[in-house]
């Protein structure tokens, strides 16, 4: 198997024998793979440079086994600048996408979201949000999506004026004041999430809480790297707001 050209980002390196590189590709039409990119630790290795995560990229990789043989690595766009808070947000997407893609499975609306995230991130700053939508893809590509129409005990359709008990794995229940687990959450920001509307501070807040209380479910208490690293640096609950995103 041969492939030449394929879009795909490099999500994570380390190192692999004295001058090759262990890479977790995340491409479009492929999914995630993992190859070894040979010599790349070479002063004079042709993809010294060009192995770097936020940088869309032209892949090409050969092999008939698990990992492949990277035999490609073009730039096939530019580098999306991320800094500061934002940097963490786009390694934190990345690792959600390691912890949670089979490898080989291919997810190409997740991809194209993945593309305008790292966009956001670089160009205008807008974290929270940003990290929201991409979470709500993944959840729903990877089998995992969140039930946002309607109240699960009676079925009838999210009330935006209602308070909810919503329960990883289940969805929304009216909420009754005694319930354990899960989170509570308003209507309103259900369906913010469900129609992908303005978000404002309280439904970025319920939301973060929300996706917090989901994947702590689906990691089994498995912690992410990202969000221990970003929360050791952003304490304060003063920092920025694009700082807040992950605390």
């Amino acid at each position: 198997m041969r492939i030449k050209g394929e879009p795909g980002f490099i999500l994570h390196r380390r190192p692999f024998s004295e001058s090759s590189l262990l890479l977790d590709i995340f491409s479009r039409r492929y999914g995630r793979i993992t190859a070894i990119a040979k010599g790349a630790r070479r002063q004079k290795s042709q993809y010294r440079g060009m192995i770097r995560p936020f940088a869309l990229t032209t892949l090409g990789w050969s092999g008939k086994g698990e990992v492949k043989t990277l035999t490609q690595c073009e730039w096939a766009g530019p580098d999306f600048g991320l800094r500061g808070p934002n940097l963490f947000c786009g390694y934190y997407l990345s690792e959600l996408l390691i912890k949670f893609l089979q490898r080989y499975d291919p997810h190409e609306r997740l991809f194209d979201q993945y593309l305008k995230s790292l966009v956001h991130l670089g160009v205008d700053g807008e974290s929270q949000s940003t990290l929201r939508l991409f979470e709500k893809v993944l959840l729903r590509e990877t089998g995992y999506g969140l039930q946002l129409d309607k109240d699960h005990d009676t079925g009838q359709p999210i009330k935006p004026n209602s308070s909810y008990h919503y329960r990883p794995g289940l969805g929304a229940f009216v909420n009754q004041g005694n319930e354990a687990g899960g989170v509570v959450i308003r209507g309103s920001s259900l369906i913010a999430l469900r129609e992908e509307l303005h978000f404002d501070a309280m439904i970025l807040r319920e939301l973060k809480q929300l996706h917090r209380v989901i994947f702590q479910s689906l990691l089994d208490g498995r912690s992410l790297v990202t969000r221990q690293i970003f929360s050791q640096i952003y304490q304060n609950e003063k920092s920025p707001l694009s700082a807040q995103a992950l605390n």
